[in-house]
């Protein structure tokens, strides 16, 4: 696989929902395995995982695991596929997918998912290390009272430990630049105990800690790991609720939260 330079781009924009948030939201993070049965080769879980997502109904979805327009694609679905434009069609979200890389004659990155109109903005991750690009993808969330935050998702390096502490960096500056309450979420594919893990600033909190800070996120449930995270900013929100959800349709499980902005 030839080795790209990344780069970090910022292109600002904004997300207006159709239905103005309260203070009380919900969101998802799921890597869902290109949209293929981990169980079955050849076959699919996308509607399971609409199905899902529709039962749910969480504000804010981040997706990792995305192809777009691969051969793979046409593999699993008989012909090329947008995993996004799909699921956005299958549960009424908007949805974008920010590429991390070419790949099979079409794209592989994340995607995010929200109610109502949006509009998104791309962040590509370095590699330092080399190995495969990475990305991640963002929106700023306007609730109409002029309170904003940004929400975003991200699949960090899955070989190298330096990839993912400079990745946590990148993540780290951009919100650090931007001044706003962050909700960050994804696959990670670091554990608690790792330095990456250590980067995250004590301002930002893990959902997991209060609730099920030992539930394997990834694997099977009972010896499998916990590399899924949503972070947030522990001034302006607080955790309602989370939890990993055990449905088979990917080799990860969704992870879900209820969250509230405080006032």
């Amino acid at each position: 696989m030839k080795l790209l330079i990344c780069f970090l781009f910022t292109l600002f924009t904004t997300i207006t929902l159709s239905q103005a948030l309260q203070g009380d939201f919900t969101v998802l993070t799921y890597n869902i395995y290109h949209g293929a049965n981990p169980n079955d080769a050849g076959k699919t879980n996308l509607k399971e995982i609409a199905n899902l997502i529709m039962d749910l109904k969480p504000d804010f979805v981040a997706l990792q695991e995305i192809d777009s327009m691969t051969l793979r694609s046409q593999e699993i679905f008989g012909r090329k596929v947008d995993i996004m434009q799909k699921l956005a069609a299958m549960t009424g979200y908007t949805g974008f997918f920010a590429k991390a890389m070419n790949f099979s004659e079409g794209g592989y990155g994340e995607g995010l998912l929200v109610k109502g109109e949006a509009s998104f903005y791309p962040q590509q991750l370095s590699i330092p290390a080399g190995g495969e690009p990475r990305s991640a993808v963002w929106a700023k969330i306007s609730l109409g009272n002029g309170r904003e935050f940004l929400v975003g998702g991200t699949h960090l390096c899955h070989q190298f430990e330096e990839n993912r502490s400079a990745q946590v960096r990148d993540l780290l500056s951009y919100s650090q630049s931007r001044a706003l309450p962050i909700l960050l979420m994804g696959d990670f594919n670091f554990s608690p105990n790792s330095s990456s893990y250590d980067l995250i600033p004590d301002n930002w909190g893990d959902a997991a800690l209060d609730f099920e800070p030992k539930t394997p996120t990834y694997g099977n449930a009972e010896t499998g790991e916990r590399i899924d995270y949503i972070f947030y900013d522990k001034e302006q929100f607080e955790i309602l609720d989370y939890k990993v959800i055990t449905v088979p349709y990917s080799d990860h499980f969704p992870v879900w939260s209820k969250i509230r902005m405080k006032r």
